[in-house]
């Protein structure tokens, strides 16, 4: 299906949640709204939610994704509540891959978690194009598995990406906080020890020259990795000049951007429901940010 059937399928699902509106009050007005829209999805959510709390218990559930896929979430796992909740996850990098992720391409979702980008790209590129997937954490990875048995285009990888091939030790902050798992300690949750695993690690660079896959367009959400993958990918960046798009909010957010730009990228942003001009910013907060080549510039002009 063409691109803009998923686009106007998202537009509907939209109810202003969204990166640029996380204030408590317009969370608050948006799940009213959602309630009163989908009163019996929403009052799960919510029964689920507690006694998820009450009992120290993990609940899977499947559910649908606003194109239609299926997919099993962990409540309260947080990126779960939110495709449980509205259909979606990430409003602004949603727009970002609906707007420049076409039929035929490949797609690299490096920190895959459970799996809402790897589906939506399954469905955007098609049976000719490919998803190349990563995910380290072993558990997070099972559930990952699941979610994509009947996706012929989706190539799992059950490792990390980094500046180079080795061993991380990577930290398991449990199901709530799975999403934020990495190699960096004390990310200001609300877990004193978390479980220690290593991990293999791979670099861009090595995982696509020895493959002989060309990406069209990398997401990068590695929890404060981000700088470290762009590293190990310099050869490709130079040769392949995929689109990238990278959470930012960590470390090394303005150097991500610097490397970037300094390699011929223009950086856009998710605001207001247009993806605009990026400017550098001293500070970052939680953000995905996109990087357009000057080639896929040009088309667009």
């Amino acid at each position: 299906m063409e691109n803009k059937y998923y686009q106007e399928l998202f537009e509907k699902s939209l109810l202003g949640y969204g990166q640029d509106r996380q204030t408590t009050r317009a969370i608050m007005q948006i799940v009213i709204k959602k309630a009163i829209r989908s009163p019996k999805r929403m009052l799960s959510l919510v029964l689920l939610a507690v006694f998820s709390k009450l009992f120290n218990r993990a609940f899977k559930r499947t559910v649908k994704t606003f194109w239609g896929d299926e997919m099993t979430v962990v409540i309260p796992e947080h990126v779960s509540l939110r495709i449980f909740g509205f259909g979606y996850f990430e409003e602004g990098l949603t727009k970002m891959v609906l707007e420049y992720l076409k039929q035929g391409d490949v797609f690299f979702d490096i920190g895959t978690h459970i799996g809402y980008f790897t589906l939506l790209s399954s469905a955007i590129v098609g049976k000719n194009g490919q998803v190349h997937s990563f995910e380290p954490t072993p558990s997070t990875f099972a559930i990952l598995q699941s979610n994509v048995e009947d996706k012929s285009n989706v190539i799992l990888n059950n490792c990390a990406v980094f500046s180079k091939n080795t061993i991380l030790c990577f930290n398991d902050y449990g199901t709530e906080y799975s999403a934020f798992n990495s190699f960096e300690e004390n990310r200001g949750l609300a877990i004193s020890n978390p479980q220690e695993f290593e991990v293999q690690a791979i670099s861009l660079d090595e995982y696509i020259y020895s493959t002989k896959i060309v990406p069209d367009f990398i997401k990068i959400d590695a929890e404060g990795a981000e700088y470290e993958i762009l590293t190990g990918g310099g050869r490709m960046i130079k040769d392949i000049q995929p689109i990238i798009s990278i959470e930012v909010g960590g470390r090394n957010s303005a150097k991500c951007i610097h490397y970037l730009t300094e390699r011929g990228y223009q950086a856009y942003e998710y605001k207001e429901g247009h993806i605009i001009r990026h400017r550098l910013r001293d500070r970052y907060l939680y953000d995905n940010i996109l990087f357009l080549p000057e080639k896929v510039r040009r088309m667009i002009k």
